[in-house]
């Protein structure tokens, strides 16, 4: 994993880079603890029996997004499918972007040519060739982050919108022929007991030039399950980092500590996703990155 640390003010803060999706749960077992506390706090959230104890309702589907730790587990190795056909339902007719795919266009040059064209006399328009048709602005490589983290009070369903509106983004740059690079974040303030600690954590899902696997992509962005159990253990983790015990609450959401993370390791050309919580800011999120990827201001951050 790669780890920045600096401080704001008095307050000091982590931005963690893991280096694959299983990393943030092994870390639990592998690293040297400065606090024992620590380590059994965010094993606790590894396991069946302690991930029902938080609960943001009386269920483990509206906490984790699957009924079960052993569910979650599941869809996380093998892909949700039923999350694939309900993200592909939001704002299809929305989505229709510039294709920059290559394309056969006519002229009095070229690779082949018409002799149709040439025996009606149309040598301006005899010969065809391919090329890949230009957008107005940006670059063909795009990385979105997925906030992936929700306050306690926060339930599945509302967290769903989030891998949704970023998924069908993804789908539709990709079919358009841009490159697409996916991450999930996960910002939070406040994480130790003296309340002067924040950390944000950011692992690759989807490499810029990786298949587009929307049902592996929306067991972890379209369920709090993944958020809940491994990233929970990485705000403990983040915590013992800095010599502290773990906030009993892991902090709230940070709102803008995915941009300065995204700063922090140098990423460029990223949008970064606000806490989308229904299926209407979902579609106004998507109108809003649709817009700005045309645009040539689209290397601004959203």
């Amino acid at each position: 994993m790669q780890q920045i640390d600096f401080k704001r003010g008095n307050v000091r803060e982590t931005v963690i880079l893991w280096d694959s999706v299983n990393e943030p749960a092994a870390h639990i077992a592998t690293r040297k603890w400065a606090k024992e506390e620590n380590q059994r706090f965010g094993g606790r959230y590894l396991s069946d029996a302690e991930t029902g104890r938080y609960p943001a309702s009386d269920n483990h589907a509206d906490w984790l997004g699957a009924p079960s730790l052993k569910e979650l587990t599941n869809r996380l190795t093998n892909g949700w499918s039923d999350g694939v056909d309900r993200l592909m339902k939001l704002a299809v007719a929305e989505l229709e972007m510039t294709s920059i795919r290559r394309r056969r266009v006519r002229g009095d040059q070229g690779d082949e040519i018409d002799m149709q064209a040439v025996w009606r006399g149309d040598l301006s328009r005899a010969w065809t060739r391919t090329r890949r048709q230009q957008r107005t602005g940006g670059t063909r490589s795009v990385t979105l982050i997925c906030d992936v983290a929700g306050n306690c009070g926060m339930g599945a369903d509302a967290m769903f919108w989030r891998g949704a509106s970023v998924l069908r983004v993804a789908e539709a740059l990709t079919e358009a022929g841009y490159n697409v690079g996916i991450y999930a974040g996960a910002a939070t303030k406040h994480i130790d007991a003296t309340g002067k600690c924040n950390a944000c954590q950011l692992v690759e899902i989807k490499a810029t030039d990786a298949p587009l696997d929307l049902s592996s992509l929306a067991a972890l962005t379209c369920m709090p399950g993944y958020f809940r159990t491994s990233l929970f253990a990485g705000i403990v983790a983040a915590a013992d980092h800095f010599g502290e015990e773990a906030d009993y609450s892991l902090g709230r959401m940070d709102e803008d500590g995915l941009k300065r993370g995204a700063k922090k390791l140098g990423m460029d050309n990223v949008f970064i996703q606000p806490a989308v919580n229904s299926q209407q800011a979902a579609k106004e999120w998507i109108d809003q990155i649709v817009a700005a990827i045309q645009a040539p201001a689209a290397a601004e951050e959203l």
